[in-house]
This record gives C-alpha cells, structure tokens and sequence, in this order.
C-alpha cells in the first residue's frame, strides 16, 4: 500500500515546512533540501515496495537510479535518502538494488524504524481481546472518571491544547519538538481533505474543562496513523489517552480502516531509549511489532556526505 508520505498533500506539506523544492520520479515523490555551500541532499519518503518492483524486477529494470542520479546533477545533490516503507522480512526484495555502488545504510533515521501495527478489521469486542488487560481497564477507568473526546480537522482551540501538551510531553521525556506552525500547515493541509484530525480528552476538574491529552491522527486508505501526541502531567490517574485511542480506532473503523499504526516503538523493548514510556503504553493495546527496512542514502558525494555526517552528529549531539 502507498502510504500518505507519497501523495501529493505530504509533498505540500513539506515543501512548506521547510524543503525548499520537489520532484516525481516514476511516481515516486523526491523532495530537495538546501544546504550549505549551495549544495542539497533529497529525500524519497517512505517509498513502497510496490513502487519499487519495476526497479527490482531482473528483467525490467525502470532506470530509477539513472533518473536520481540525474537529478542530484541538476540539484549538486550530495545524497539521497531512499526510505522504503517495506518488512525487514522483505529486504531480500531489494537486496540487489541495495548493494549497488555508494548505496549504503542511514546513519540516521526519519521516520520509526520499528513499529507497531494493531488489526482493527474485526469487531470491537475482538479488537478489545487483543489489548492486555490493563490497557482494557484503563479504557474503563477514563469512561468512570467521565472523560470525553473532541476532535476536530481545523485549527482552533483543539490544536492549541494538543501543541501545549505535546511540548509538554517531550520535554518529559527529553524529545525535541516540532513548531507550532507544523501543525497548522499539517491542518491546513491534510484536514482539509478529511486525512488529518486532531483529538483532545478533557474532563471537569473543579468544574473546569480541562484538556488531559491529545493526539494527530492521520487516516489514509484503509490505515489510521497515530503520527504525534502529548498528555498531562496532573490527573494521570484519569487515564484520558486510553480513551483517546479508543476514539480514534472506532472512528477509523467507521472510516473501514483495517489497521492501526502506533508510529514508533522503542526496539527490543530498550528502557533508556526515548520513546521506552510511550512504547509501554502503546503496547498496552495489543498489536504486532513490524520492522522496517528503514533508510538508505545513495551517496553522490563521498567526501562532502562524510562531513554532512560528522556535522549531523555533532549537531544532534
């Protein structure tokens, strides 16, 4: 399945949010970055295997390197980033293409490598099965404290609760965060064409209104996407974002979506990694971890895609 990260609303987003330019290959969304020196690097974001297959097939190759490699001529691109959205049980699929010269993996990557993929195709009694028995109480103990959900595909008030529990979340766990401005760009966007919302549980406290969490759903095809969230640090004991969750997968059923993509786990269960809080909560759900064959960078230019790489790691450092 093409994922939303290969429409042309993604490639609006993006080229709003800071990529400077983009280009389609073969259908296949290239983005291009600016970077020092007049120099760029581009990026293929999370291309699927089915994009790929022409370029993989012995007998029919499309010439897809050809072309990037063109284009990275016409941009003095120093590498691109080719992420393909595919099962590492998949990556024999590809290993051709990828042991092709200066193709090598990331250093880094942009998008989860490790997943986790909950089957919202059945019944809600079957969905709710598949959860661990704490994630279905806490689903209960948020509908006894009387939280409620509100979700909305506009910018406004909503978003404003999910941007100042999001900044709040990642500083919680030591996670840079994104500008406001993403959002509403994100909103603006992708809401516009029912692919984005954005959800807030609130409960009355002292009589108040108050938010407790929020998320971004993004809902494309037959796959809901939880792509960033944030909650409280006060009332925890409300459990307001099981029931968020629980919103939003009976909205995508709604919708006949047939799965649920938590979007980023910690990998085997690592307790320092940064997402280990979040990955504990998200499994409470069920699902089946999926790992990715996660990024590759076709390099065009050795010696400057060295020094790219020492100043990114001394930058995230």
């Amino acid at each position: 399945m093409i994922s939303i990260f290969q429409t042309h609303e993604w490639e609006q987003l993006k080229l709003k949010t800071g990529y400077q330019n983009s280009h389609w290959i073969d259908d296949i969304l290239v983005l291009q970055k600016q970077l020092p020196l007049r120099y760029s690097m581009l990026y293929m974001p999370m291309v699927a295997l089915d994009q790929l297959a022409k370029e993989i097939s012995a007998d029919k190759p499309t010439g897809l390197m050809e072309k990037i490699l063109e284009l990275s001529k016409e941009t003095n691109s120093i590498f691109c980033r080719l992420e393909i959205d595919g099962t590492i049980e998949k990556l024999a699929n590809v290993d051709l293409l990828l042991k092709r010269k200066n193709i090598v993996k990331s250093f880094e990557e942009m998008q989860p490598e490790h997943t986790l993929i909950l089957d919202i195709s059945n019944n809600k009694s079957e969905i709710l099965a598949q959860m661990k028995q704490k994630g279905r109480y806490n689903i209960k103990i948020a509908e006894k404290n009387k939280v409620f959900i509100e979700q909305s595909s506009a910018k406004g008030e909503l978003l404003d609760n999910f941007y100042a529990l999001y900044r709040l979340t990642g500083s919680r766990h030591g996670i840079t965060s994104r500008n406001s401005k993403y959002f509403e760009a994100l909103l603006d966007i992708l809401g516009k064409k029912g692919y984005a919302r954005v959800y807030n549980a609130f409960a009355m406290i002292e009589g108040k209104k108050t938010p407790l969490a929020a998320a971004i759903m993004l809902f494309y095809k037959e796959r809901l996407t939880y792509l960033y969230g944030g909650s409280s640090n006060e009332h925890r004991g409300h459990m307001a974002p099981y029931l968020l969750h629980s919103t939003a997968i009976d909205d995508a059923k709604a919708q006949n979506c047939t799965s649920y993509d938590f979007f980023g786990i910690a990998p085997n269960d690592d307790s320092k990694h940064p997402w280990s809080g979040v990955t504990r909560f998200k499994k409470q759900f069920g699902g089946e971890q999926v790992d990715l064959i996660g990024s590759y960078d076709i390099i065009f230019k050795p010696v400057e895609y060295q020094l790219f790489k020492i100043a990114e790691k001394l930058r995230r450092s």
